[in-house]
This record gives C-alpha cells, structure tokens and sequence, in this order.
C-alpha cells in the first residue's frame, strides 16, 4: 500500500518556515496559529518519510530535503495556477464535447449541413464527426460506443439504456407523376396500388419497414418491382412514370432535384408517420441532447419547411 501524500497546502508552509527560518513567520503568511504550522509541517514529513528541519538548531535549519523542496516551491505553485486555470476554463466550457453524431440520409441530405454549421459555431462540439446512412446502422454504432448520438426515425425501442428527444413528426404521402393527379381522385389506396406500381424503400431500411407494415395492416400484398434505399432514386423513378410512391416531406425534399416532376397527395385511407429524434445513450449528453435535439428541430423549421411547403402546400407541422 502506497503511504499517504502530503497536500500542496502542507508543502507549501514547509517551505515557508525553511524560507524564513521561522514559524511564526510562516503563521503570519497563511494566517494561521504556530501550532497549525508545526502540525502541518509534522504532516507533511509523517507522509514523505522525511525530516525537513534540523530541530537542534534555532532558527530551524532545513535538511537536504527541505531545501530541494524550497527550490521546487516555485515550479508547484506555478503549476497548481495552471492547473487551476485549466479547470476554470474547462468548467466554463462545460458544455463542449467532441461529437460524433449518425444522421440518417433524409435529414443529412436536406439540412444536416446547418445543424452541423451551428454544432461548430456555437457552444457545444470541440470536433465533430458526421456518420450518416441508415437508420439501423446508427443503432449499432450507438451502443457500440462508435457515435455518442444518433438523429434518427428509429426510437429503438428494444433498448432500454438509452434515452429519446424527439423533435419532428411528418406523414407520410402519396407521390405520383406530375399530371397524373386526376387519377387518383376519390380512388383508396388498395385501388391505387392495383392500377399503379408501387417503387419501394428496400426493407433493410426502416422506411420500408415502416411502409410494409402499413400496408400488411391494411391486408394489401403489391407486386414488388422496383426497391431502392434512399430517396432521391425513389422519387427519381416516380418522375419517370414507373410508379407511384409512399414517402414523407422531408425524404421528398431529398430528391429535390425531381420534385418538378412529381406531385405529392395526402395518403388515401388511414394515414401513419414518421418521428425524427435524437437518441443517445441514458446519462450521457444528458444536458446537451435536449440542445442538440432543439437546434436539429430550428434546422428543420427554418430551413425545410419553406422548401417543403413549395412541394407538399396542404403540410403543416401540426402533424
């Protein structure tokens, strides 16, 4: 067992009485009786092991060791103002972390690069890594300590140590070759999905798992023809006439570069959504995430919904 080390506070008034030869003058220096000294001095040697004074000898005459420890007061001093400095500033910076944040596609795509921009210019990441892709690759990198938190539509609600900000809800929507829309006046989605092709999400994604099961809710079986992971290619072959699409707001604004091309209706028959939230492990970021989650929802607000409300005009966050 390792014996005890003595206190900066304790070293430092040895120093002093060696400096000055003098208890009482070390007393008046830190305000303290001379047999507060002395007991602190006792202290400090019972701890090192060591006699820092010569007490056969008036005024007190310190030993080698007391010397060595006079000549390196100053370099302790120095370096417990640093430390001290270091932690002050480290406080006041309390907030900031080095980040690695999983974004999913749809999100990243549409206004991750403001969210990012905010992240870095305000207050609260020292660095930041983006990971962006799929929803349930960000569930793994999150409990394999890979990401610190994940902005996500999968609540992943089979873990239980982690905690959930949610920060935006949308519906999800019929999107149909632009012109087409007279044909689906009045029609049900079972009706729709028998005159139409249906361009999915792949199921690997949790959009098309969401979609899928909508629709076996619904006890609707389509043909499958076409499966792509992200948005911009679904929307891309709803543009070119190969079919009609269910999809939401955000994920449509993705594949902005076809939007003119197609056209997005209220979803027939019962209507069912997707929540965006941030996810992050339970008692970590937990001052931070509901910051985090804020300015990820302002990103959406600000920036999306303008742009969405020019594609999908009957959508209100009311949703």
């Amino acid at each position: 067992m390792q014996p005890p080390v003595p206190d900066l506070r304790s070293l430092q008034i040895v120093a002093a009485v060696a400096d000055s030869g003098s208890m009482l003058e070390a007393s008046r220096q830190f305000g303290m009786t001379q047999s507060a000294v002395s007991q602190a001095v006792r202290r400090a040697e019972a701890a090192l092991g060591v006699a820092f004074f010569n007490r056969t000898r008036r005024p007190l005459t310190p030993t080698r060791a007391g010397r060595i420890l006079t000549s390196r007061v100053l370099d302790l001093n120095r370096d417990f103002d640093a430390l001290v400095s270091a932690l002050r500033g480290a406080a006041e910076q309390s907030e900031r972390v080095d980040l690695r944040l999983g974004v999913i596609d749809s999100y990243a795509a549409t206004v991750g690069a403001h969210l990012v921009k905010e992240l870095m210019t305000g207050e609260i990441a020292l660095s930041l890594s983006v990971w962006s892709g799929l929803a349930h690759s960000h569930a793994e990198a999150l409990m394999n300590r890979k990401i610190e938190a994940a902005i996500t539509c999968d609540a992943m609600d089979d873990l239980y140590d982690v905690e959930r900000f949610p920060f935006y809800r949308e519906p999800n929507l019929l999107v149909v070759p632009r012109g087409m829309e007279a044909e689906f006046a009045g029609l049900d989605l079972r009706e729709v999905l028998a005159r139409h092709r249906l361009v999915r999400y792949s199921e690997r994604s949790w959009a098309g798992a969401q979609v899928e099961r909508h629709l076996s809710r619904l006890g609707i079986r389509p043909p499958r023809a076409f499966e792509f992971d992200t948005s911009d290619s679904l929307v891309a072959m709803v543009a070119t006439g190969m079919g009609v699409a269910i999809t939401t707001p955000l994920c449509l604004l993705q594949g902005l570069a076809h939007a003119a091309q197609v056209s997005a209706l209220p979803l027939p028959g019962p209507g069912f959504f997707r929540e965006l939230l941030l996810v992050t492990r339970r008692g970590e970021l937990s001052s931070l995430a509901p910051r985090i989650a804020e300015m990820a929802r302002s990103s959406i607000t600000t920036q999306a919904m303008p742009r969405i409300r020019t594609l999908v005009p009957w959508f209100t966050q009311d949703y």
